[in-house]
Protein backbone atom coordinates (compact mmCIF):
# COMPACT_ATOMS: atom_id res chain seq x y z
CA UNK A 1 0.00 0.00 0.00
CA UNK A 2 1.02 3.64 -0.34
CA UNK A 3 0.60 6.29 2.36
CA UNK A 4 -1.01 9.18 0.44
CA UNK A 5 0.61 12.57 0.02
CA UNK A 6 -0.86 14.86 1.18
CA UNK A 7 -2.14 12.81 4.10
CA UNK A 8 -5.81 11.88 4.13
CA UNK A 9 -7.01 10.39 7.41
CA UNK A 10 -9.33 7.38 7.46
CA UNK A 11 -11.89 6.59 10.14
CA UNK A 12 -9.91 4.77 12.87
CA UNK A 13 -12.86 2.51 13.62
CA UNK A 14 -12.83 1.21 10.04
CA UNK A 15 -9.24 0.10 10.64
CA UNK A 16 -9.93 -1.63 13.94
CA UNK A 17 -8.64 1.22 16.09
CA UNK A 18 -10.53 2.69 19.02
CA UNK A 19 -11.13 6.45 18.51
CA UNK A 20 -11.64 6.84 22.25
CA UNK A 21 -8.27 5.31 23.08
CA UNK A 22 -6.49 7.31 20.40
CA UNK A 23 -8.01 10.44 21.91
CA UNK A 24 -6.25 9.48 25.14
CA UNK A 25 -2.94 9.76 23.29
CA UNK A 26 -3.96 13.26 22.22
CA UNK A 27 -4.88 14.16 25.80
CA UNK A 28 -1.54 12.83 27.02
CA UNK A 29 0.26 15.07 24.55
CA UNK A 30 -1.94 18.07 25.41
CA UNK A 31 -1.20 17.66 29.12
CA UNK A 32 2.51 17.18 28.45
CA UNK A 33 2.70 20.43 26.50
CA UNK A 34 0.50 22.32 28.98
CA UNK A 35 2.80 21.27 31.84
CA UNK A 36 5.77 22.91 30.12
CA UNK A 37 7.53 19.56 29.61
CA UNK A 38 7.66 20.12 25.84
CA UNK A 39 7.04 23.13 23.61
CA UNK A 40 5.86 20.94 20.70
CA UNK A 41 4.92 17.36 19.81
CA UNK A 42 3.34 15.49 16.92
CA UNK A 43 1.90 11.98 16.50
CA UNK A 44 0.80 10.10 13.38
CA UNK A 45 -0.68 6.59 13.45
CA UNK A 46 -1.42 4.42 10.41
CA UNK A 47 -2.81 0.94 10.10
CA UNK A 48 -3.07 -1.36 7.10
CA UNK A 49 -1.39 1.30 4.97
CA UNK A 50 -3.89 4.04 5.82
CA UNK A 51 -3.27 7.03 8.11
CA UNK A 52 -5.86 6.93 10.89
CA UNK A 53 -4.93 9.50 13.52
CA UNK A 54 -2.83 12.64 13.75
CA UNK A 55 -2.34 15.13 16.55
CA UNK A 56 0.04 18.07 17.04
CA UNK A 57 0.53 20.47 19.95
CA UNK A 58 2.64 23.58 20.44
CA UNK A 59 4.49 25.77 17.96
CA UNK A 60 6.86 24.95 15.14
CA UNK A 61 9.21 27.68 16.34
CA UNK A 62 9.23 30.27 19.13
CA UNK A 63 6.44 32.72 18.41
CA UNK A 64 4.57 30.39 16.03
CA UNK A 65 3.19 29.16 13.71
CA UNK A 66 1.31 26.26 15.27
CA UNK A 67 2.98 22.90 14.74
CA UNK A 68 1.36 20.76 12.06
CA UNK A 69 1.77 17.30 10.63
CA UNK A 70 3.63 18.80 7.64
CA UNK A 71 6.49 20.30 9.66
CA UNK A 72 10.02 18.95 9.16
CA UNK A 73 12.13 17.78 12.12
CA UNK A 74 15.81 16.92 12.45
CA UNK A 75 15.36 13.26 13.38
CA UNK A 76 19.02 12.56 14.20
CA UNK A 77 19.64 8.84 14.79
CA UNK A 78 16.18 7.92 13.61
CA UNK A 79 17.65 8.21 10.12
CA UNK A 80 19.96 5.24 10.74
CA UNK A 81 17.44 2.65 9.42
CA UNK A 82 17.23 4.69 6.20
CA UNK A 83 21.02 4.64 5.88
CA UNK A 84 20.88 0.89 6.49
CA UNK A 85 18.38 0.61 3.63
CA UNK A 86 20.89 2.35 1.33
CA UNK A 87 23.63 -0.08 2.37
CA UNK A 88 21.34 -3.01 1.61
CA UNK A 89 20.36 -1.47 -1.74
CA UNK A 90 24.06 -1.28 -2.63
CA UNK A 91 24.51 -4.90 -1.54
CA UNK A 92 21.58 -5.95 -3.76
CA UNK A 93 23.39 -4.38 -6.70
CA UNK A 94 26.65 -6.16 -5.93
CA UNK A 95 28.49 -2.94 -5.06
CA UNK A 96 29.37 -3.98 -1.52
CA UNK A 97 29.24 -7.14 0.54
CA UNK A 98 27.58 -7.08 3.95
CA UNK A 99 30.16 -9.54 5.28
CA UNK A 100 33.16 -7.75 3.79
CA UNK A 101 35.67 -6.10 6.11
CA UNK A 102 34.94 -2.39 6.48
CA UNK A 103 38.66 -1.77 5.91
CA UNK A 104 38.26 -2.82 2.26
CA UNK A 105 36.45 0.48 1.78
CA UNK A 106 38.09 2.43 4.60
CA UNK A 107 41.85 1.82 4.47
CA UNK A 108 42.33 4.53 7.11
CA UNK A 109 41.27 1.99 9.73
CA UNK A 110 44.10 0.60 11.81
CA UNK A 111 45.31 -2.92 11.00
CA UNK A 112 43.79 -4.45 14.12
CA UNK A 113 40.30 -3.51 12.92
CA UNK A 114 40.42 -5.94 10.00
CA UNK A 115 37.83 -8.21 11.61
CA UNK A 116 35.16 -5.49 11.65
CA UNK A 117 32.64 -6.27 8.93
CA UNK A 118 29.99 -4.01 7.44
CA UNK A 119 27.47 -6.22 9.26
CA UNK A 120 29.10 -5.26 12.57
CA UNK A 121 28.73 -1.57 11.77
CA UNK A 122 25.04 -2.08 10.96
CA UNK A 123 24.35 -3.85 14.27
CA UNK A 124 26.67 -1.82 16.53
CA UNK A 125 28.69 -4.95 17.28
CA UNK A 126 32.00 -3.63 15.93
CA UNK A 127 33.50 -3.42 19.42
CA UNK A 128 33.86 0.37 19.50
CA UNK A 129 32.45 2.27 22.46
CA UNK A 130 30.70 5.60 22.00
CA UNK A 131 32.52 7.15 24.98
CA UNK A 132 35.90 6.56 23.32
CA UNK A 133 34.81 8.15 20.06
CA UNK A 134 33.26 11.12 21.88
CA UNK A 135 36.53 11.63 23.74
CA UNK A 136 38.55 11.44 20.52
CA UNK A 137 36.28 13.99 18.85
CA UNK A 138 36.66 16.41 21.75
CA UNK A 139 40.43 15.97 21.95
CA UNK A 140 40.98 16.43 18.21
CA UNK A 141 38.29 19.03 17.53
CA UNK A 142 40.65 21.84 16.56
CA UNK A 143 42.73 19.48 14.40
CA UNK A 144 39.59 18.15 12.68
CA UNK A 145 38.30 21.63 11.91
CA UNK A 146 41.67 22.66 10.49
CA UNK A 147 41.87 19.60 8.23
CA UNK A 148 38.44 19.64 6.54
CA UNK A 149 39.08 18.73 2.88
CA UNK A 150 37.77 20.98 0.14
CA UNK A 151 34.19 20.03 -0.70
CA UNK A 152 33.75 17.79 2.34
CA UNK A 153 30.87 18.10 4.77
CA UNK A 154 32.35 19.74 7.89
CA UNK A 155 30.18 17.95 10.46
CA UNK A 156 30.74 14.49 9.01
CA UNK A 157 34.48 15.11 8.88
CA UNK A 158 34.59 16.33 12.48
CA UNK A 159 32.78 13.17 13.63
CA UNK A 160 34.53 10.67 11.36
CA UNK A 161 38.18 11.70 11.13
CA UNK A 162 39.16 11.39 14.83
CA UNK A 163 37.83 7.84 14.91
CA UNK A 164 40.23 6.01 12.61
CA UNK A 165 42.70 5.19 15.36
CA UNK A 166 40.30 4.67 18.28
CA UNK A 167 40.82 1.31 19.95
CA UNK A 168 37.96 -1.16 20.31
CA UNK A 169 36.95 -2.43 23.74
CA UNK A 170 35.51 -5.70 22.42
CA UNK A 171 36.04 -8.19 19.64
CA UNK A 172 33.52 -7.97 16.78
CA UNK A 173 30.23 -9.71 17.69
CA UNK A 174 31.21 -9.91 21.37
CA UNK A 175 29.04 -7.00 22.55
CA UNK A 176 26.47 -4.65 21.09
CA UNK A 177 27.40 -1.13 22.17
CA UNK A 178 25.40 1.58 20.45
CA UNK A 179 27.95 3.86 18.80
CA UNK A 180 27.08 6.45 16.17
CA UNK A 181 30.58 6.32 14.70
CA UNK A 182 29.62 2.97 13.15
CA UNK A 183 27.12 4.81 10.97
CA UNK A 184 29.49 7.63 10.10
CA UNK A 185 31.76 4.90 8.76
CA UNK A 186 28.84 3.43 6.79
CA UNK A 187 28.17 6.89 5.38
CA UNK A 188 31.74 7.13 4.13
CA UNK A 189 31.40 3.70 2.54
CA UNK A 190 28.29 4.98 0.73
CA UNK A 191 30.16 8.07 -0.52
CA UNK A 192 33.10 6.06 -1.80
CA UNK A 193 30.90 3.41 -3.41
CA UNK A 194 28.50 5.79 -5.15
CA UNK A 195 30.85 8.73 -5.76
CA UNK A 196 28.22 11.05 -4.32
CA UNK A 197 26.81 12.31 -1.03
CA UNK A 198 24.84 10.21 1.43
CA UNK A 199 22.00 12.67 0.82
CA UNK A 200 22.00 11.80 -2.90
CA UNK A 201 22.02 8.06 -2.15
CA UNK A 202 19.12 8.42 0.28
CA UNK A 203 17.11 10.32 -2.32
CA UNK A 204 17.85 7.73 -5.00
CA UNK A 205 17.31 4.54 -3.01
CA UNK A 206 14.85 5.57 -0.26
CA UNK A 207 13.23 9.00 -0.33
CA UNK A 208 12.15 9.15 -3.99
CA UNK A 209 10.86 5.58 -4.35
CA UNK A 210 9.03 5.78 -1.00
CA UNK A 211 7.37 9.08 -1.87
CA UNK A 212 9.15 10.82 1.02
CA UNK A 213 8.91 14.25 -0.56
CA UNK A 214 9.59 16.13 2.69
CA UNK A 215 12.76 14.27 3.68
CA UNK A 216 16.38 15.27 3.13
CA UNK A 217 19.76 15.08 4.69
CA UNK A 218 21.03 18.27 3.07
CA UNK A 219 18.01 20.53 3.49
CA UNK A 220 17.18 22.65 0.46
CA UNK A 221 15.27 25.90 0.13
CA UNK A 222 12.09 23.96 -0.67
CA UNK A 223 11.93 22.58 2.89
CA UNK A 224 13.51 25.33 4.99
CA UNK A 225 10.27 27.19 5.71
CA UNK A 226 8.81 24.02 7.25
CA UNK A 227 11.80 23.04 9.43
CA UNK A 228 11.03 23.40 13.13
CA UNK A 229 13.24 25.43 15.46
CA UNK A 230 14.04 24.51 19.02
CA UNK A 231 13.59 27.22 21.66
CA UNK A 232 16.70 28.55 23.35
CA UNK A 233 17.92 26.63 26.38
CA UNK A 234 16.45 23.18 25.73
CA UNK A 235 18.60 20.19 24.73
CA UNK A 236 20.04 20.54 21.23
CA UNK A 237 18.67 24.07 21.01
CA UNK A 238 20.62 27.34 21.15
CA UNK A 239 22.39 28.25 24.39
CA UNK A 240 22.19 24.81 25.98
CA UNK A 241 25.32 24.07 28.00
CA UNK A 242 25.41 20.31 27.35
CA UNK A 243 24.62 20.44 23.63
CA UNK A 244 27.74 20.87 21.45
CA UNK A 245 25.67 22.11 18.50
CA UNK A 246 22.11 23.31 18.06
CA UNK A 247 19.91 21.34 15.70
CA UNK A 248 18.81 24.78 14.46
CA UNK A 249 22.34 25.47 13.23
CA UNK A 250 22.70 25.92 9.44
CA UNK A 251 25.69 23.54 9.57
CA UNK A 252 23.39 20.80 10.87
CA UNK A 253 20.83 21.45 8.14
CA UNK A 254 23.55 21.25 5.49
CA UNK A 255 25.17 18.17 7.02
CA UNK A 256 25.75 14.90 5.18
CA UNK A 257 26.15 13.02 8.47
CA UNK A 258 24.97 9.41 8.12
CA UNK A 259 24.65 8.98 11.87
CA UNK A 260 22.34 11.92 12.55
CA UNK A 261 21.73 14.25 9.61
CA UNK A 262 18.30 13.23 8.26
CA UNK A 263 15.36 15.66 8.39
CA UNK A 264 11.83 14.33 7.92
CA UNK A 265 8.15 14.63 8.78
CA UNK A 266 5.89 12.30 10.73
CA UNK A 267 4.20 11.44 7.44
CA UNK A 268 7.44 10.47 5.73
CA UNK A 269 8.55 8.41 8.72
CA UNK A 270 5.33 6.45 8.43
CA UNK A 271 5.84 6.09 4.66
CA UNK A 272 9.26 4.54 5.27
CA UNK A 273 7.86 2.24 7.95
CA UNK A 274 5.01 1.17 5.69
CA UNK A 275 7.51 0.22 2.98
CA UNK A 276 9.24 -2.05 5.48
CA UNK A 277 5.92 -3.50 6.66
CA UNK A 278 4.93 -4.13 3.02
CA UNK A 279 8.04 -6.24 2.43
CA UNK A 280 9.91 -3.58 0.48
CA UNK A 281 7.04 -2.51 -1.78
CA UNK A 282 5.45 0.91 -2.31
CA UNK A 283 2.37 0.38 -4.41
CA UNK A 284 3.54 -1.76 -7.34
CA UNK A 285 7.17 -0.56 -7.08
CA UNK A 286 9.83 -2.58 -5.26
CA UNK A 287 12.17 -0.44 -3.16
CA UNK A 288 14.05 -3.24 -1.37
CA UNK A 289 14.10 -6.96 -1.99
CA UNK A 290 12.17 -9.23 0.34
CA UNK A 291 15.51 -10.68 1.48
CA UNK A 292 16.85 -7.22 2.37
CA UNK A 293 13.71 -6.38 4.35
CA UNK A 294 14.04 -9.64 6.25
CA UNK A 295 17.49 -8.59 7.45
CA UNK A 296 15.97 -5.29 8.63
CA UNK A 297 13.16 -7.00 10.54
CA UNK A 298 14.98 -9.93 12.15
CA UNK A 299 17.29 -9.99 15.15
CA UNK A 300 20.77 -10.45 13.67
CA UNK A 301 22.63 -10.73 16.98
CA UNK A 302 20.91 -13.46 19.03
CA UNK A 303 22.61 -14.07 22.35
CA UNK A 304 24.81 -10.97 22.16
CA UNK A 305 24.64 -8.79 25.30
CA UNK A 306 23.96 -5.13 24.69
CA UNK A 307 24.51 -1.68 26.13
CA UNK A 308 22.23 1.11 24.93
CA UNK A 309 23.19 4.01 27.22
CA UNK A 310 22.18 2.10 30.32
CA UNK A 311 22.46 -1.21 32.19
CA UNK A 312 23.68 -4.20 30.18
CA UNK A 313 20.85 -6.41 28.91
CA UNK A 314 21.31 -10.11 28.12
CA UNK A 315 20.47 -9.82 24.42
CA UNK A 316 20.59 -6.82 22.13
CA UNK A 317 17.90 -7.85 19.63
CA UNK A 318 19.11 -5.63 16.77
CA UNK A 319 18.55 -6.00 13.04
CA UNK A 320 20.37 -4.37 10.14
CA UNK A 321 18.93 -0.98 11.05
CA UNK A 322 16.23 -1.33 13.71
CA UNK A 323 15.95 -2.31 17.30
CA UNK A 324 13.83 -5.47 17.45
CA UNK A 325 11.86 -5.25 20.68
CA UNK A 326 12.28 -8.85 21.78
CA UNK A 327 11.86 -9.61 25.47
CA UNK A 328 14.72 -7.56 26.93
CA UNK A 329 13.60 -3.96 26.83
CA UNK A 330 15.98 -1.05 27.23
CA UNK A 331 14.89 1.43 29.89
CA UNK A 332 12.00 3.63 28.67
CA UNK A 333 12.61 2.83 25.00
CA UNK A 334 9.41 0.84 24.52
CA UNK A 335 5.78 0.96 25.51
CA UNK A 336 5.85 -2.12 27.73
CA UNK A 337 2.64 -3.70 26.42
CA UNK A 338 3.69 -3.87 22.79
CA UNK A 339 4.49 -6.94 20.71
CA UNK A 340 8.07 -8.28 20.96
CA UNK A 341 8.16 -8.16 17.15
CA UNK A 342 8.00 -4.35 17.09
CA UNK A 343 10.77 -2.60 15.14
CA UNK A 344 11.77 0.85 16.27
CA UNK A 345 14.47 3.48 16.30
CA UNK A 346 14.66 6.84 18.01
CA UNK A 347 16.75 9.96 17.73
CA UNK A 348 18.24 12.44 20.14
CA UNK A 349 15.99 15.27 21.16
CA UNK A 350 12.76 13.28 21.37
CA UNK A 351 11.90 11.41 18.16
CA UNK A 352 10.83 7.80 17.54
CA UNK A 353 8.88 5.68 15.10
CA UNK A 354 7.78 2.08 15.34
CA UNK A 355 6.46 -0.70 13.12
CA UNK A 356 4.29 -3.47 14.57
CA UNK A 357 4.07 -6.42 12.15
CA UNK A 358 1.65 -8.20 14.47
CA UNK A 359 -1.02 -5.48 14.21
CA UNK A 360 -0.14 -3.63 11.00
CA UNK A 361 0.38 -0.37 12.90
CA UNK A 362 3.08 2.10 11.86
CA UNK A 363 3.47 5.26 13.93
CA UNK A 364 5.75 8.23 14.49
CA UNK A 365 5.95 10.38 17.60
CA UNK A 366 8.20 13.43 17.86
CA UNK A 367 8.49 15.87 20.72
CA UNK A 368 11.00 18.56 21.57
CA UNK A 369 12.37 17.18 24.81
CA UNK A 370 13.36 19.67 27.50
CA UNK A 371 15.46 17.56 29.87
CA UNK A 372 18.27 15.11 29.18
CA UNK A 373 20.65 13.07 31.31
CA UNK A 374 24.39 12.57 30.98
CA UNK A 375 23.89 9.99 28.21
CA UNK A 376 21.75 12.43 26.16
CA UNK A 377 18.63 10.41 26.98
CA UNK A 378 15.66 12.78 27.22
CA UNK A 379 14.14 12.31 30.65
CA UNK A 380 11.09 14.46 29.91
CA UNK A 381 10.17 12.37 26.86
CA UNK A 382 6.89 10.39 26.86
CA UNK A 383 7.27 8.40 23.63
CA UNK A 384 7.08 5.09 25.54
CA UNK A 385 3.75 6.14 27.08
CA UNK A 386 2.33 7.30 23.78
CA UNK A 387 3.31 3.97 22.20
CA UNK A 388 1.50 2.07 24.95
CA UNK A 389 -1.67 4.11 24.50
CA UNK A 390 -1.60 3.66 20.71
CA UNK A 391 -1.04 -0.10 21.14
CA UNK A 392 -4.02 -0.28 23.45
CA UNK A 393 -6.20 1.23 20.70
CA UNK A 394 -5.90 -1.88 18.52
CA UNK A 395 -9.17 -3.77 18.87
CA UNK A 396 -8.77 -6.81 16.62
CA UNK A 397 -5.19 -8.02 16.76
Amino acid sequence: MTIPSPLVLSDPAELGLSPARLSKAASLMDDHEASGATPAAVLLVARRGRPAFAHAVGDARPGGPALGIEHVFPIASQGKPMVSAVILALAERGLIGINEPAAHFLPELAEDHGGVLIAHLLTHTSGWHSDDHDAAQSKKLDESIASIPDGADPLSHIILSPGWGVARRFEPSERMQYCSWNYEALGEIIRRTTGDTVDAALRRFVFDPCGMESSAMIVGEDLLSRVIERPSGIPFGPDHADSPISLNDPMWRASDSASSGVHSTAGDLVRFGQMILDDGMVGDQRVLSSAAVKTMTTNRIPGVPADLFGPLVPEGSWSFGFGVRGHNSFTKYGGGISSPSILSHGGMGGTVSWIDPSTGVVAAYIELATEMDETSFCRSWIGHKVEAVVTSAVLDD
